[in-house]
């Protein structure tokens, strides 16, 4: 049956040996799905593969909008969690039983203005188990101003709003909305605990908000060369950072200080990146490359995928590491054990 996958498996790219089964091998870089319309964002949950479609298919017919798809692990069936309608979903995140996107109306004629009431740009829910294709997701808030990033706490959704020059809170249950911060360009979010950190790539800076009390937030890097995505994990803080990625303790102790991890650089702006394990994992969107590099930054960075078509968003887990292709339109999986 390996064999048998193997030989028939679409989008075939490299294979390595399962140890101590010499006639079975196990695929190392396969393509999961073809044919997406400029997917972006990705996420994974212990069951299934969740993405973002920029643009609208064939499958969804003359709608001007783009798609939420999945796919469970293992199974060739890609399921579409929308009907086709002019909603454009981006950002995207998981709980244990929601999926969270962003969404802009791209049927949205003229000037938006929230004073009019106007919702073009929206934060929406749809339960796991809802029933498919949903007419739409339950909406958290509608306004003017995409989320380019979320990010969740147990109780509340975080949205990085760079048009609309603020940090968004809302409740996951819904109900009012609440501005963390306002000025700056904010383009990506992440919450430990009760901090908020976000980047601003206009301005250069990296910053922090403590939602446990009435502090003010901080500015905790500025002159950074443009920062880009963020990432946590069980110790430290990591964001793009040019062509390198730096590391900040998540302790946040007085004098700790933003570090460079790689020695040598990446060969051009990474677009993606992702934590598990040892590793952070990154799309390079311009070199057409996937790397690992280990945490410490020991050993450089390693190309896991090359002629990739657009690496952009990224995920990984024990399954693997998981990554969206926006110009050839395909989801790809890599997994060397």
């Amino acid at each position: 049956m390996t064999l048998a996958l193997a030989a028939l498996a679409p989008g075939l790219n490299g294979c390595a040996e399962i140890a101590g089964l010499e006639d079975r091998r196990v695929i190392q870089l396969m393509t999961l799905a073809e044919n997406q319309a400029e997917p972006r964002a990705i996420a994974l949950d212990e069951e299934a593969i969740y993405w973002t479609n920029g643009r609208s298919d064939g499958s969804q017919g003359s709608s001007k909008g783009g798609a939420l798809r999945r796919q469970i692990k293992d199974d060739w069936e890609v399921v579409d969690l929308l009907r086709p309608s002019d909603e454009v979903p981006d950002a995207i995140a998981l709980d244990a039983t929601h999926i969270y996107w962003s969404s802009t109306d791209a049927a949205f004629e003229g000037d938006c203005n929230p004073d009019d009431g106007d919702t073009r740009d929206k934060l929406l829910k749809l339960p796991k188990a809802a029933p498919i294709p949903a007419a739409g997701g339950e909406m958290l808030w509608g306004s003017c101003g995409a989320a380019s990033a979320i990010a969740l706490s147990a109780d509340n959704v975080y949205s990085a709003r760079p048009n609309a020059n603020r940090i968004t809170s809302v409740s996951k249950q819904g109900g009012s909305r609440t501005n963390l911060t306002a000025g700056g360009e904010p383009l990506y979010v992440a919450i430990d605990g009760s901090l908020v950190y976000w980047t601003d790539p206009k301005n250069k800076t990296l910053s922090v908000i403590d939602i446990s009390g009435d502090a003010p937030e901080k500015e905790l890097f500025s002159e950074l060369e443009p920062p880009g995505l963020l990432v946590l994990d069980e110790a430290n803080l990591y964001w793009l950072h040019g062509n390198n990625v730096m590391r900040y303790s998540r302790s946040g102790a007085d004098g700790d200080v933003a570090g460079l991890l790689l020695d040598k650089e990446l060969p051009s702006p990474p677009t993606g990146i992702a934590a598990y394990g040892d590793y952070l994992y990154i799309t390079v969107k311009e070199a057409k490359s996937v790397y690992r590099l280990r945490k410490d930054g020991a050993g450089g960075p390693q190309e896991i995928a090359a002629n990739q078509e657009g690496p952009t968003g990224i995920a990984a887990d024990r399954t693997g590491v998981y990554w969206t292709n926006s110009v050839s339109g395909q989801i790809v999986r890599f997994n060397d054990e």
